[in-house]
């Protein structure tokens, strides 16, 4: 967002270091860094400026408190959102009245376009709304959001998608419907000479004729972006006494027992490191009692069992024991071999008749113990199918960059749905879509200051994995003379700077590619 100090990625390790090392200009440096976003995040999700505040402050406390519990450095910035969310969600919880999602939205700014922003961010869910402040105006990746919301990479990713389709068809409505009735026949019907403001009802319907018009959706592409559009909401600053406030209660002496108290409130991590929230606890005391009753029922059923293993083992030992007897003479032509013989009285009920020998007579005419007929037909193994390979976003980087660079992408294995996210100093064209299977894209990358040297990375996060490609220019100290003499003609056409940022290549546009 404009406005917000820009953090690398090395400076959070470098955060990381001073807390451990409880540097005494470190809680400063942390909120400088991050207390505005994390206010502004705070406020999104309770509306309300004091309860932001408080749970920004308890979050940088923690964070400065149980800097050793964060696993991995680098997600520092994952780390802070998630303290920040666990505090603002424990005071919602003891809050009457008021549930934790779908808080109602700022005031806009009565502009058409804004109210239907607004309007668009209350129809969605609580985790859709978070995804999108996120991922879109706070700059975290799929992973890094989904560690916040407790979820995978491709969940956020997938969730994403939808949530930004969803603003976006309803932002096109508003906008196309003044921009777009020259272009598309049919939303220029559904019009009819309309002027003013949209009813809530014609909007529906232009929604509805937008996700399925490809004129209008190609258009939507070109004119509106979920990024732009967040941008509409308003920054909820912080009260500058709050940094004083963190700083004081992060250094003085005079702080240590609330700081205690703050610290010791929000000790409940995971192994990676991350804050537990009160939902996951009471989701694990809710396992953990429908688990019981089971485990209890397998105890007495393995107890039960093994009490009848032992009587009827004890009572076969004391009255059914087999004895062989001394085989009678008999021809060669009867038997070849002699076979153990046993007494009447010692003779035994088979439980199973088709596994147990019964007893035949003998010459001598005392009954012997039959063989059994054969044995039991082997159980072929079960062959087991291995797993097919899932779907793999392949990304092709450029090796150098002038003032716009490409990059190749390509699905591998099945149809990837993708996001593409761009450090500062660059600008990506398209910044989504999707991709079937075997099909590729092209994604264009334009360098915001080529003049000058600089580095920069592009992220893709799709469902089919996450891949970054790592950009750097050298720059042109030197401006070009101007030409001397009457320009050439060409026949090539010349793409203006709003419509040559994206270009999809023509093998992708058969395989059926929709990019955004």
């Amino acid at each position: 967002m404009p406005g917000w100090p820009s953090i690398d990625r090395a400076d959070d390790h470098v955060l990381v270091e001073a807390l451990l090392r409880a540097d005494a200009d470190a809680p400063a440096r942390l909120y400088d860094s991050y207390g505005e976003r994390l206010h502004d995040y705070a406020f999104s999700l309770a509306g309300s400026a004091d309860i932001a505040a408080d749970a920004v402050h308890d979050a940088l406390v923690t964070a400065q408190g149980r800097a050793d519990r964060l696993k991995v450095p680098g997600r520092l910035r994952a780390w802070l959102y998630a303290l920040t969310r666990f505090q603002v969600r424990a005071r919602l919880a003891h809050r009457t009245g008021t549930p934790a999602e779908g808080l109602p939205m700022p005031e806009s700014g009565g502009s058409e376009l804004a109210d239907q922003v607004y309007a668009t961010l209350g129809e969605l869910s609580g985790g859709e709304r978070e995804i999108l402040e996120l991922s879109l105006r706070h700059g975290l990746t799929a992973s890094e959001a989904g560690a916040v919301l407790g979820l995978t990479s491709r969940q956020t990713a997938a969730r994403l998608g939808r949530a930004r389709e969803h603003l976006e068809v309803a932002a096109a409505a508003v906008v196309l419907a003044r921009t777009g009735r020259a272009h598309c026949p049919d939303l220029s019907a559904m019009l009819d000479s309309w002027e003013g403001p949209l009813t809530p009802l014609l909007r529906r319907r232009l929604s509805a004729h937008v996700s399925g018009c490809e004129v209008c959706t190609e258009r939507r592409h070109r004119q509106v972006s979920a990024g732009r559009l967040l941008e509409m909401v308003p920054v909820a600053y912080p009260a500058i006494s709050l940094r004083r406030r963190v700083i004081d209660t992060c250094v003085s002496p005079e702080q240590d027992q609330t700081r205690t108290l703050i610290t010791d409130r929000g000790d409940s991590f995971d192994r990676a490191g991350f804050p537990v929230t009160p939902e996951r606890h009471r989701s694990h005391r809710r396992g953990s009692r429908r688990l019981a009753p089971v485990l209890l029922a397998g105890a007495c059923l393995l107890a039960a069992t093994g009490a009848m293993v032992a009587i009827n083992g004890r009572g076969a030992s004391d009255d059914t024991a087999l004895r062989p007897a001394p085989s009678p003479t008999v021809t060669p032509e009867e038997s070849p071999t002699p076979e153990p013989v046993i007494e009447e009285d010692e003779l035994t009920p088979a439980p199973t008749p088709s596994r147990t020998p019964t007893a035949r007579s003998t010459p001598g005419g005392r009954p012997t113990a039959a063989r059994p007929s054969g044995r039991p037909a082997a159980v072929p193994a079960p062959t087991r199918r291995r797993p097919a390979p899932g779907a793999r976003l392949g990304v092709s980087c450029p090796e150098t960059v002038g003032d716009t660079a490409r990059i190749g992408l390509r699905a591998r294995n099945g149809a990837v749905s993708w996001v593409a996210t761009a450090s500062q100093g660059l600008e990506v064209r398209p910044v989504s879509g999707s991709i079937k299977a075997g099909a590729g894209a092209t994604i264009w990358v334009t360098v915001a200051d080529p003049a000058g040297p600089g580095s920069g990375r592009v992220s893709f996060t799709s469902s089919g994995g996450t891949a970054t490609c790592s950009l750097s220019w050298p720059g042109t100290s030197e401006t070009p003379p101007p030409p001397t003499g009457e320009p050439e003609d060409t026949d090539e056409p010349t793409a203006s700077p709003s419509e040559g940022v994206a270009t999809i290549s023509a093998g992708a546009s058969k395989d059926g590619v929709n990019v955004q």
